[in-house]
């Protein structure tokens, strides 16, 4: 009954907005451009802007119906319409790895690049007959154009050049191409999902043609090069004083710089009384930001579907004021940033191998410039703020992923991505991908346990769960046809789950880890062995080998059943099944059966335990980076149960597992507070790296701890000139120790890949090499601090 009335009350919703959007077909009619009535006029491309940033609110905060409704009203007519619906579709492609949703979110993308093509050719051309027209034309044209001049007197840093307007590209010009290359943008990371090669050259091609006219319009609009941009960022004192790219303080746009005084922090916004926070939102909210006077009764602004009659009278406003234009800018502005930071980013994740090929095609990266600019565009409550806040907020809260969080570097502090994301849950209160991200954040900051609850309730079916009403208008008939689809964005879901299960394991609890993970197997394709093998782990760590025995050995079966299908195996399945086979394989050396083979072993309960030398879940946690959230019960047992062994078993029953054995307990030993011992025991691991057989990824990682201990004595030593300088060289040396031993390694692998694969990893090690690539950079960031 009560799904009943909440449909319904959807549906009235809807079909609420469809009448009121009858404003915008009297917008077409009477707003048409004089000079060109194929393009459609100022007053036009605000609406659809505004109407296009009402879609993406709700779609960020869950209430998929009301965006699908909104973006399906004029996606055929309007360029800003068609990307957002494309966009509903490419996330869902992109969270749902689907081959049916993959190929509807391609089909949508190609309709909204293509319409968008079309106004960018049509306002080029205007452009061109507009130069070769008089002066006085010229300023009449003007009216209906908008001159990208983002002229910065309050930025010593990065000076503009005045702009003339006949140098200027138009708005009209550039927000269309902007809309295109977004499109290619998506549909070369979608292309990326097909396992094939054409697919990925032409997702290599597009990708660089995206990169490429992003440069372009990022030189157009601060009239300087990404690359140069970069280099004075790095030079200017917001960064040599300390390098903090404050989010607040960094540089902002002529219009935010024309309303500094006005403005409020968001630091002040989150302290105030809600009748005041509500006017800076307001400000993101609303459609053009009109002024008005705050409510003091309700205390709440409410937003409300616009009538004809408000339209008309916020085009006479917008007209007198020039609103119309800061909203344009302001989406041209944040879209650009959005692309290039983005970009950015992204390649300076990349392994070294990758970045050196890049770099030959025309490629840079630099991660305190995406950072920096991606904060600008956040900044800049443009159409394109919530993408970059969204963008900032997945690379921070993944970062616990590869650094420890005291050893974070400056460009990054937990307090700016709380604000960022306190921003983003009081637009977006419904929102469950904030809700995720908020999970993974209180991880970050020490309330793991806080962190699990908040991931149960984001989890929650019902709230990732809903129809779409997909609403056809007629002129003739004031009834609405409603054709019921679902819009299920169960990936969401599988990642608060995947989130929530790994929670469980650092707080020790591993029977509900367990039970998450076998419920992530039946919820997720992605890679169902992996979550059985990690269940399993947990079952082992809770004392279960009979029944995780039985779970191990159904792990080969599933990945030997995927490889009949002729799926590809994920380097996490063959880390898994390299595991299992591992153990089997001492069980043989061991009994001697020379008659059976490595797949003919069943192990049980009493022979699992005998055979496992290193605890199965204690490597995961490590390679999850999660020691740094373990208390200090789980540390002193980890600690205590690897020196029992160190000290039971002989050194041809450890075999090769002494490494792995001796890193675990180095860092254990660290987090307990013994820097000294911790030193011992990683020296030791790295010395032992002749009889290592199978985890080549051990001696690597030794290193880098060797080179992360260096920065926590460097920590604590303060008055010591002379012992931080030998630290900090030091440091840097292990660095690239750890750096050279994995190229070596990786050059050395090269000879044993696979040519019909293109990501042949015969070990399942590729994630950790290229988790090990993102720590030593982000370690040498943190050294830089120093």
């Amino acid at each position: 009954m009560l799904r009943q009335l909440n449909n319904l009350s959807k549906f009235t919703t809807s079909l609420k907005y469809a009448a009121n959007n009858t404003a915008a077909i009297l917008i077409s009619l009477s707003a048409s451009s004089q000079d060109d009535p194929c393009l459609p006029s100022l007053q036009l491309v605000t609406y659809w802007i505004a109407e296009t940033q009402k879609g993406l609110d709700a779609f960020f905060n869950d209430d998929y119906e009301l965006a699908q409704a909104i973006f399906m009203q004029h996606h055929e007519e309007s360029p800003f319409h068609a990307v957002g619906f494309a966009l509903m579709a490419y996330v869902e492609a992109m969270l749902g790895f689907e081959t049916d949703k993959i190929q509807i979110a391609l089909e949508k993308i190609a309709a909204a690049e293509h319409l968008s093509r079309q106004f960018s050719k049509k306002a080029r051309k205007k452009n061109w007959h507009g130069h070769r027209s008089k002066r006085s034309h010229l300023h009449f044209e003007e009216q209906d154009s908008v001159v990208i001049s983002f002229e910065d007197t309050h930025n010593p840093i990065f000076p503009s050049k005045a702009t003339k307007p006949n140098q200027c590209s138009k708005a009209s010009d550039i927000q269309y191409e902007l809309l295109a290359t977004s499109c290619m943008l998506m549909s070369s990371t979608i292309q990326l999902l097909r396992n094939s090669w054409l697919e990925y050259v032409k997702a290599a091609y597009k990708l660089r043609k995206a990169y490429k006219l992003y440069e372009q319009m990022f030189e157009a609009l601060t009239n300087q090069k990404a690359s140069e941009y970069a280099i004075n960022l790095k030079k200017s004192p917001q960064s040599t004083a300390g390098r903090q790219y404050d989010l607040f303080t960094a540089a902002t746009s002529p219009f935010e710089q024309q309303q500094h005084q006005q403005q409020q922090s968001l630091t002040t916004v989150l302290t105030t009384p809600p009748y005041v926070r509500s006017s800076w939102n307001e400000k993101r909210l609303s459609l053009f930001h009109l002024p008005s006077k705050p409510n003091f009764d309700n205390h709440v602004y409410k937003r409300r579907p616009m009538s004809t009659l408000d339209l008309h009278s916020n085009i006479e406003n917008m007209s007198a004021t020039g609103l119309s234009n800061t909203i344009i800018e302001n989406a041209i502005e944040s879209g650009i940033f959005f692309g290039i930071g983005l970009f950015s980013l992204i390649f300076s994740l990349l392994p070294p191998r990758v970045n050196k090929i890049l770099n030959t095609f025309g490629f840079q990266s630099s991660r305190p410039f995406a950072l920096h600019i991606l904060q600008r565009s956040f900044k800049n409550q443009g159409l394109y703020s919530s993408l970059s806040a969204l963008s900032l907020l997945t690379y921070y809260t993944n970062l616990s992923l590869f650094i420890h969080p005291q050893l974070l570097p400056t460009s990054f502090r937990l307090k700016n991505a709380r604000e960022i994301l306190d921003q983003m849950k009081l637009l977006f209160p419904q929102g469950k991908i904030w809700k995720l991200l908020e999970g993974k954040l209180c991880k970050m900051e020490g309330k793991t346990r806080r962190g699990v609850e908040i991931l149960r309730d984001a989890r929650r079916r019902d709230n990732t769960s809903i129809e779409v009403g997909l609403l056809k208008l007629s002129t003739s008939a004031p009834a609405a046809t409603k054709k019921t689809a679902l819009c299920e964005l169960a990936q969401l879901q599988a990642l608060a789950v995947y989130e929530m299960g790994w929670g469980q394991i650092f707080l020790g609890d591993y029977f509900q880890a367990s039970e998450t993970f076998f419920r992530l197997e039946s919820m997720n394709n992605w890679s169902r062995a992996f979550y059985h093998y990690i269940a399993t782990c947990c079952m082992f760590a809770d004392d279960e080998y009979d029944k995780s025995a039985i779970e191990y050995m159904e792990i080969p079966a599933i990945l030997k059943r995927k490889k009949h299908l002729g799926g590809r195996l994920l380097p996490n399945e063959i880390f898994a099944e390299r595991k299992i086979k591992h153990w089997r394989m001492k069980y043989l050396i061991r009994t001697k059966c020379h008659n059976l083979t490595v797949d003919d072993v069943i192990l049980d309960g009493p022979t699992l335990k005998s055979v496992v030398v290193v605890h199965p879940l204690w490597e995961l946690i490590y390679l999850w980076n999660g020691f740094s959230q373990l208390n200090t019960d789980m540390l002193n047992s980890i600690k205590q149960s690897i020196v029992n062994t160190l000290t039971t078993l002989s050194k041809e029953e450890m075999g090769s597992d002494i490494p792995l054995l001796y890193l675990l307990l180095g860092v254990s030993v660290r987090e307990l507070g013994d820097f000294d011992l911790a030193d011992k025991y990683l020296q030791k691991s790295i010395l032992y790296e002749g009889c290592q057989s199978e985890d080549q990824w051990v001696t690597p990682y030794a290193l880098y701890e060797m080179a992360a201990l260096c920065c926590f004595k460097l920590m604590q030593t303060k008055n010591d000139l002379r012992m931080q300088k030998k630290l900090h060289k030091e440091a840097y040396d292990w660095i690239h120790k750890s750096e050279h031993r994995l190229t070596h390694r990786l050059n050395n692998g090269q000879h044993h890949q696979n040519p019909e694969s293109i990501a042949s990893d015969s070990t399942g090690d590729s994630d950790w090499d290229s988790r090990l690539h993102v720590r030593c950079q982000l370690l040498k960031e943190k050294l830089e601090d120093f």
